[in-house]
């Protein structure tokens, strides 16, 4: 899954969600900012196990919809102090997989 991921994104290098940025920071004071897609195709990054949610979203009649949902995380030595800098990505696989493999709008529609 670890190397479906990695190639999900180089194919989609161009992609601007990929260009949002992730912030370490540790508690020494340290800060590094690092972009999704460098977040990704570095590979420095471990797939948890699925674990089981509340959805926060409310649809129609169904309040406590329960969903799989599975974190990746990543863990760096800070520079400055020598503690661990752990970093768990903004979305889930579920969701990641899915955006990583839409297709870009149509450029005559959107521009």
């Amino acid at each position: 899954m670890k190397e479906k991921l990695i190639s999900l994104s180089q194919q989609n290098k161009n992609n601007r969600f990929l260009k949002n940025k992730i912030e370490l920071r540790c508690k020494c004071g340290y800060c590094e900012s690092i972009t999704y897609y460098d977040y990704l195709t570095s590979g420095e990054f471990n797939i948890g196990e699925p674990t089981t949610t509340i959805s926060p979203f409310i649809s129609e009649a169904v309040y406590d919809e329960t969903i799989s949902v599975t974190p990746l995380s990543s863990s760096k030595k800070c520079p400055a102090c020598g503690k661990e800098i752990i970093a768990v990505f903004p979305l889930s696989l579920e969701e990641l997989i899915p955006l990583l493999q839409s297709r870009p709008p149509d450029p005559h529609m959107y521009g």
